[in-house]
């Protein structure tokens, strides 16, 4: 990537997914907490299904507002014993606008593809905060970070088996950081909507004990 490009220009100029950036809009801005960030909450990227909406997104994963997603992770900071304005750092694996939704997007593969260009400024980013764990929000983004030996199933960290229902669940787990492309302790976690399915639901409690007791305890 040519250091004069910024991301969105690099991503623009790809011959595979340029057509697919909205250079429209600026990325959002990080959210950072008021005190050192004890955990880092990763994002896919900040393009929402309703267009109208977009301009209106100034940070990361509208933190600086009331909403959904501030509610579902307020009460997961809450569960490990943080506080989402003194110790939260917020970021994107890709702080750039598209058109669409990638997931709405059957090809290219734009997420596998940005990969070159987002993974290597997102690690000089978190360098910020060494040794911080993150948190990842979303099945689609998890599936760019695990190791290609690690599931990229969130359910699985958390415990899934088919006989769920009946009872009979795994251990809980996680990726260490020999284990993904971000080199930290990484907890998936699925997005704000996913939360309410049944599974995730029964789990998160247990999920986020055993979280809690890795980094904070």
């Amino acid at each position: 990537m040519a250091p004069s490009l910024t991301l969105r220009e690099s991503l623009a100029a790809d011959p595979l997914i340029g057509k697919y950036v909205d250079t429209s809009l600026s990325p959002p801005t990080p959210f950072g907490g008021k005190g050192e960030p004890r955990l880092i909450i990763l994002g896919q990227d900040p393009t929402v299904k309703r267009k109208a909406s977009r301009s209106a997104i100034k940070t990361v994963l509208n933190l600086d507002r009331p909403g959904a997603l501030r509610h579902y992770l307020e009460k997961v900071c809450h569960a490990l014993g943080l506080s989402l304005e003194k110790d939260i750092y917020a970021t994107n694996y890709v702080n750039v606008f598209f058109k669409d939704p990638p997931a709405s997007v059957k090809a290219p593969d734009i997420l596998g593809i940005v990969k070159k260009y987002c993974l290597p400024p997102l690690r000089d980013e978190l360098q910020t905060f060494p040794g911080v764990p993150i948190l990842t929000l979303g099945q689609p983004l998890l599936r760019q970070i695990a190791g290609s030996q690690a599931s990229a199933l969130v359910r699985d960290y958390w415990g899934y088996n088919a006989s769920w229902m009946q009872g009979k669940t795994e251990p809980f787990t996680h990726l260490p950081a020999d284990s993904n492309d971000l080199q930290r302790k990484v907890f998936p976690f699925p997005h704000q909507p996913s939360a309410n399915k049944l599974f995730y639901a029964q789990r998160i409690a247990g999920y986020l004990q055993y979280m809690k007791a890795k980094c904070f305890d």
